[in-house]
């Protein structure tokens, strides 16, 4: 039990790096989440550095995700633990995704772990995250509407996950990360809802 909760504790505080906040701090000297969207993701960098400086938000966002889960599944196989490798990574995907979307560095308001949860769940469940991106990809022919994308995103890696007849606790983690993304994008939400989102 020692290392499960030390693993999760790490993969809580190795999410919390906040990515766009400090990339964006060190480039120009400013708090990005008072500009913008004022969300500290990579869509708001890019609206603020362009698309090569996002880009590099992302993949550090993405490999917060997949590093811990890589670790724990190392770890699994040369530690002996009272529970099975998928709940062991599971726990410790949520509590990545977590750490970024409550970093303690920033007095526990992050992103909205879109990037997180794809690289938490690449490795844990990788043709339901896949379907994601993919659907995320297909929906940009049809609407620029970032935030909408995203959630359907979130939505379709714990129901291609239960198509799938993944273990029960990939599918729960996915929805628990699913229902975070959807928290998290609660403000958009109701600009969609009121025809105000960008």
């Amino acid at each position: 039990m020692i290392n499960i909760t030390l693993t999760v504790l790490l993969a809580f505080l190795c999410g919390s790096i906040p990515t766009g906040y400090l990339i964006i701090k060190r480039l120009y000297g400013i708090d990005i989440r008072t500009t913008g969207s004022k969300n500290i993701g990579s869509t708001n960098v890019k609206r603020l550095a362009g698309t090569k400086i996002s880009i590099i938000t992302q993949t550090i966002d993405v490999l917060k995700g997949l590093l811990p889960v890589l670790l724990g599944m190392y770890l699994s196989k040369i530690i002996e633990l009272p529970i099975t490798q998928a709940t062991y990574v599971s726990i410790i995907a949520i509590a990545v995704i977590l750490g970024h979307d409550y970093t303690p560095f920033l007095n526990f308001n992050g992103g909205k772990g879109v990037n997180t949860t794809l690289g938490a769940f690449f490795l844990i469940a990788p043709l339901p995250t896949i379907s994601g991106v993919v659907v995320h990809l297909i929906l940009g022919k049809f609407t620029n509407i970032v935030s909408m994308r995203s959630i359907i995103l979130g939505a379709t890696i714990p129901i291609m996950s239960i198509i799938m007849n993944l273990q029960i606790s990939i599918i729960i983690s996915s929805t628990i990360a699913c229902l975070l993304m959807i928290f998290r994008h609660k403000d958009n939400l109701i600009r969609i809802i009121n025809h105000q989102e960008n």
